[in-house]
Formats: C-alpha cells, structure tokens, sequence
C-alpha cells in the first residue's frame, strides 16, 4: 500500500487555487502518512495567451516562508509528515537559470519536468502540426536527454511521457519501441548519476488513461539497475490526491520493485512495499 504522495500543486503554483492546508487535511483523511508539495517552477515559460506572462513563476521567498511555517507546526506533523519540494521545468538555454534556483534555496525534494520542447508545451496543439505522434514525441525525449547531458541538481525526472498525454495516439505510437534507444540513454544517465523517476497518476485522469511513465518504460528503467522510483499523483485539487495509488502499486510490485522511494531534504529513504 502506497502511504505517500511525492507529486502534487496547491495555489502556489499558477494552475491551481487549491489551499495548501486543503490539500494537507485531504491527505489527512485519505490516510497518507508523508505528502510533499511540488510547486511549479518554469522559468521563462512561454506564455501563449495574454495575461498568463509569469503564470508559472513560483514566488521562493513566501513559499519557503510557508513552508517553514508548516514543518515547525507540531500539530499538523503529528498527524502528517508535510514535506515542500518544487517541479523545475527545464529546457536547453536555461540550465543556468536553474542551477541558481536550485543552489540558492532549501528543497526537501526537486522534481526536473519537461513542460517545453522547442518553446512549445505538447499539451497545446501546435506542437503536433505537421508531426506524427511518434516523430513528436522523438523531438520531446531528445530534449530530455539534453537536458539530463546537462543538468543534474535533481532527485527525480518527472512524467519522462508526459507529451504523450495530450496526443491523439494508438497503441503502436505509445509502444517504447518507438523510443527505446532515446529512453535507454535517458535512463543510463539517470542511473550512473543517482537520479531516478517517478510514476505519476496524472495520466490516469486524462484521456489515454495509462501512467506517466507507462509500465513498458518502469519495467526497463528496473531492468537496467534504476531503483529510486516515487509516487506521485500530479494532484492540483483535493480529489486528485493520492488517485489510483493502488494501481501504481500493483505496477510497481509487477515491474520487480521491492521499494518506493521518499525524500526529506534532499535524501532518499526506501520504504518496503508489502
């Protein structure tokens, strides 16, 4: 039984006005025993319609603030272990950026995510003009291994299929066949470098109803020696919190994993799945 829930926003981050203490009594209730918020943080994003310029900056400063407040409040840790991490969006031309972000400032965790290929995010349209699923989603996971070639102040790549969310695809354009020599050299990196992944529920909740990463690529990543693996339910509301944590932990138990991975600052703890 999955405890924890490794991946998920409140209104700190620009596309969610959920409560901080809303998302940690939900938690609470459902019975988790060690949540970690992970903020959105792209900097740079390109923003495609007026007024979103900034929509995905995280205020540091008032976060960090709140987040001290939070860890130092015994009544709510009694009952709960509420940790506060960050989803970093990177992207070639901002390493640099994101290596200040990340030296600067006390995480418990730091997910790396690929919200942008190119300047433009797969979950709009445009990025699909004029490409296959598959020839799109090739572009998207070189873009990941340039960024793991490149940048590494982080514990998890999150959602490493995450365009293929928002794409109209078959079963044979889903298939990691079409990218087992990209996601093999993603995984190699990771690997030699103490990195590791995450399955994320948010899938489930959209329209190809399959994990991000789906089981083919877990399964590789165990294969090829990976074993630091998270939950998380990409939740940006009370409901979403901790969703279809069962299914991900039969998948976990059948791609050979014997632990789920959590973070307090910065360091791995491997907790039994039994």
């Amino acid at each position: 039984m999955i405890k924890s829930d490794f991946h998920m926003h409140s209104y700190f981050s620009g596309d969610s006005d959920a409560p901080t203490m809303d998302m940690i009594n939900s938690s609470i209730d459902k019975g988790l025993n060690t949540i970690c918020f992970t903020e959105h943080f792209d900097p740079l994003f390109p923003c495609y319609k007026t007024g979103e310029e900034g929509m995905f900056d995280l205020d540091l400063p008032k976060y960090l603030e709140y987040a001290k407040s939070i860890k130092s409040n015994d009544s709510i840790q009694s009952k709960i272990k509420v940790l506060f991490g960050m989803e970093l969006g990177v992207y070639p031309g901002i390493y640099d950026k994101c290596k200040e972000i990340t030296n600067s400032n006390e995480f418990d965790f730091i997910i790396c995510s690929s919200h942008v290929v190119n300047k433009l995010d797969p979950y709009y349209p445009d990025f699909w003009l004029n490409r296959t699923p598959v020839e799109g989603a090739r572009i998207y996971f070189k873009e990941i291994l340039t960024n793991v070639q490149n940048f590494n102040n982080f514990d998890v790549y999150g959602h490493i299929d995450y365009c293929l969310r928002y794409v109209e695809a078959t079963n044979e354009d889903l298939s990691l066949s079409n990218y087992r020599d990209i996601i093999e050299e993603i995984f190699k990196i990771l690997i030699n470098n103490g990195k590791g992944i995450e399955i994320n529920s948010g899938g489930m909740r959209k329209k190809n109803k399959v994990f991000n990463p789906s089981f083919e690529y877990i399964k590789l990543y165990k294969e090829m020696g990976g074993e630091i693996i998270t939950f998380g339910s990409d939740a940006h509301d009370t409901l979403s919190i901790a969703s279809h944590s069962s299914e991900a932990y039969e998948l976990l138990k059948e791609a050979g994993f014997k632990y789920l991975t959590v973070f307090d600052k910065r360091k791995p703890a491997f907790i039994n799945l039994h």
